[in-house]
C-alpha cells in the first residue's frame, strides 16, 4: 500500500513539474520565481525521501534545520520564518518532541511565560547526519553558476526577499 502511495505522489509531482516547467515560457520574473520555488521543494523533499535513514518528515526536518540556525527562539518566530501558522507548526513541534529532537524550555520575556525551542543532542545529530546529504544536493546545484554568480544571484533574492517583506505585513496564526 506504502508503495501505490509513493507511486501516486511520483506521478503527482511530475505532472506538476512538467506542467511548472512548460507554463515557464512567460517569461514574467514573478512567475518564473514562484514556480522555481515549487520544483525546488518538489526536488527537495524527493531527495529527503529518498536519503533519509529516520522517521522525520521533511517538514520536521525543515523546522530543525530552523532551530539549528537560530538559537532558543519561540515558537511564534519559528512560524515567521518557515511561513507557517503556529497551529499548523504545532503539530510538527510536537511530533519532534515525542521523538526526542527538540525540548521546550520554559523562559520570561517582556514579564510573559513564553516557550523557547531547542534542539536536544539527538536533535544535533540527526542535524549533522541528514545535513550532509543535503549538502551533495546544495553542491548540486551551486555547480550550476560560477562562484561570483552564486554570490550575486543570492545578493539579488536577498534583496527581493527584504524589499517584500519591507512591504507586507506578515501575520502568522
Amino acid at each position: 500500500m506504502t508503495k501505490t502511495i509513493l507511486c501516486k505522489e511520483i506521478i503527482y509531482d511530475n505532472i506538476i513539474l512538467k506542467g511548472l516547467i512548460m507554463s515557464q515560457a512567460n517569461n514574467d520574473l514573478f512567475s518564473n520565481i514562484g514556480q522555481t520555488s515549487k520544483i525546488l521543494k518538489i526536488f527537495a523533499i524527493r531527495f529527503f525521501n529518498e536519503h533519509k535513514n529516520t522517521n522525520i518528515s521533511f517538514n520536521e526536518f525543515d523546522i530543525i534545520h530552523s532551530l539549528k540556525n537560530n538559537h532558543n527562539i519561540h515558537q511564534r518566530d519559528l512560524a515567521k520564518i518557515l511561513l507557517r501558522g503556529t497551529a499548523n507548526l504545532s503539530k510538527d513541534l510536537n511530533s519532534l518532541e515525542k521523538k526526542n529532537l527538540i525540548r521546550r524550555v520554559i523562559d520570561i520575556k517582556n514579564n510573559r511565560m513564553v516557550k523557547r525551542l531547542q534542539l536536544t543532542d539527538l536533535g544535533n545529530k540527526l542535524y549533522n547526519d541528514i545535513g550532509d546529504i543535503f549538502q551533495i544536493y546544495a553542491k548540486n546545484l551551486e555547480n550550476l553558476y560560477t562562484k561570483e554568480e552564486y554570490k550575486q544571484f543570492n545578493s539579488y533574492l536577498d534583496r527581493l526577499k527584504n524589499k517584500l517583506t519591507e512591504s507586507v505585513d506578515m501575520v502568522f496564526e
